[in-house]
């Protein structure tokens, strides 16, 4: 009788511990960790903020691409911005860099690009539903897409060259390899700009 009550404590005493746990966890958990990885990333279509046409992620499957999401009002983009140029110059034979604006003003985000001479594939998230499907927390947040069409990898906040490398390293490689960054410099889209839907 003695044991069986002992086993009862200890069985609630390790749930108890599991609860609260769980509802200390930092949130930096919950943000970097997603169940798209290893997953066929869903797919999209924006239109282009530089010429008068779409790009679509089914359209450039087999071929590896990094998948921006970025905001003008974010400020660890504006660094973000020249990294991922740089990779653009150094690696778009290869792979496919796309930038997706969210819950931005046309004209604020036109400029963002035009101060930073971003040129690969960028446009807006117009109703808001490819940063849903993804379940984005903030900007920046990049997902990399392997040839196959699956999210290999995800990086939450802004990038470093040597975080950029790296991934692209193993995109070429098609290794999944989860999520990595921090929510130092992300801002989350609650904190997003009030814009005015077309």
């Amino acid at each position: 009788m003695l044991v069986k009550r002992f086993l009862l404590l200890a069985v609630l005493a390790a749930v108890l511990g599991l609860f609260v746990w769980a509802l200390t966890r930092p949130a930096s958990d919950q943000a970097l960790a997603s169940p798209l990885v290893g997953r066929a990333a869903p797919l999209f279509e924006i239109p282009l903020y530089a010429a008068d046409s779409t790009v679509s992620l089914s359209r450039l499957r087999g071929r590896p691409a990094v998948v921006n999401f970025w905001a003008s009002w974010c400020l660890a983009c504006r660094d973000e911005a020249v990294i991922l140029e740089e990779g653009w110059q150094a690696h778009g034979s290869e792979v496919a860099f796309i930038g997706v604006a969210v819950d931005d003003q046309d004209d604020a985000a036109r400029a963002f690009i035009a101060r930073y001479g971003k040129t690969y594939l960028l446009g807006p998230d117009v109703e808001g539903t490819i940063a849903v499907d993804y379940g984005l927390f903030g900007v920046p947040e990049t997902f990399f897409v392997g040839a196959d069409g699956r999210i290999l990898a995800k990086h939450v906040g802004p990038l470093t060259r040597a975080e950029l490398e790296r991934r692209i390293e193993e995109l070429r490689a098609g290794r999944v390899s989860g999520a990595s960054g921090s929510l130092d410099g992300v801002t989350p889209l609650e904190a997003a700009p009030e814009v005015e839907l077309p």
